[in-house]
């Protein structure tokens, strides 16, 4: 599978001529901690554990479909172990209870969980061991694992109750390096914008499908095609559409400062779309198959919610977004 593989299709007239909609949904986010990048733990080099992941699956995409990343950069409340009160097993039971802080709080709040084989799936009472940021497992008597507080929360299934703001959404075809070293505006902005000392700092790099329908057509053929495959809008062109739909979407305060140049730029593509091929709608889902509240997405201007949909147009040739059930 290449991009453009079907490239023939943009240029029939039943697909061509017909009016058409792009709906783009979220396919993949992945979700990595500056704090770890920051000041990574004894023995781990967690900036290029997660530089070789993002390079290997940009080296995958580039030889089938081909993606920009659209990158989210996100704050959360601060959640660390608790290093007053340590970890214990139910004295009759398997449930393990453990405590954590949250914000600039110290105040210890008790969590419960059970943990699980990860080939059995049965429930296991290993001995556990918690720093401020890590929890091991000692899975055997010579192996253990040990992961960050929230991976182990995620993994868990956890809700704390702690939505993600959104503060910057960006494009880039070099994930490795762009957001991830920090030598970032939108970076720098959050961090003045909310302090370390009660926020956590994410960064997440999101995959979207780009799907072209048909519709209101002459024609007995309906298409439903992702962008993809007929390249009718090329791999560069189709990631800053997104990245400033979803800008203009969240309304962060760190990109008032462009917004007028951002929103013109939206304005003029839209109307491109529009009078070149025919696409009268970008209608986006930004959703995970299984939500949780890392993915909790909100910022000044929208509310937190697990389901983000909306749809942007161009209306008495301006830009029009409107929210959807």
């Amino acid at each position: 599978m290449s991009r453009g593989m079907f490239e023939f299709i943009k240029n029939e007239p039943s697909y061509k001529d017909a009016d058409k909609k792009w709906e783009v949904e979220l396919s993949k986010s992945d979700r990595f901690w500056y704090d770890l990048v920051i000041d990574p733990p004894d023995g781990f080099d967690v900036k290029k554990q997660i530089s070789d992941y993002l390079k290997n699956l940009q080296t995958i995409l580039k030889s089938q479909i081909d993606k920009r990343f659209v990158y989210f950069l996100g704050a959360r409340k601060r959640v660390r172990f608790s290093m007053k009160r340590k970890p214990r097993y139910s004295f009759f039971g398997d449930q393990l209870s453990f405590y954590v802080t949250i914000g600039r709080s110290d105040k210890p709040v008790k969590v419960t969980t059970r943990i699980r084989d990860s080939q059995s799936g049965k429930t296991i009472k290993p001995r556990i061991e918690v720093s401020e940021r890590l929890i091991t497992i000692f899975v055997s008597e010579n192996g253990k694992v040990s992961m960050p507080i929230h991976d182990f929360l995620l993994q868990c299934g956890i809700d704390l109750g702690i939505d993600t703001e959104v503060h910057y959404v960006g494009s880039t075809q070099n994930p490795a390096t762009r957001p991830l070293n920090r030598i970032h505006r939108g970076f720098s902005d959050m961090v003045y914008r909310v302090p370390n000392e009660e926020y956590d700092y994410f960064v997440y790099y999101n995959l979207f499908k780009v799907t072209s329908i048909t519709e209101n057509s002459d024609s007995p053929l309906r298409y439903v095609v992702a962008n993809s495959m007929i390249d009718e809008i090329g791999v560069k062109e189709e990631g800053k559409i997104i990245e400033n739909v979803i800008i203009k979407y969240f309304g962060a305060k760190s990109q008032e400062e462009n917004k007028e140049t951002e929103e013109g730029e939206l304005r003029n593509t839209l109307l491109l779309l529009a009078h070149k091929h025919k696409i009268k709608s970008i209608s986006v889902l930004l959703e995970m198959e299984d939500p949780t509240e890392h993915f909790r997405f909100f910022s000044r201007s929208v509310p937190p919610s697990d389901r983000h949909k909306f749809v942007c147009r161009i209306q008495d040739n301006t830009v029009e977004l409107t929210a959807e059930d």
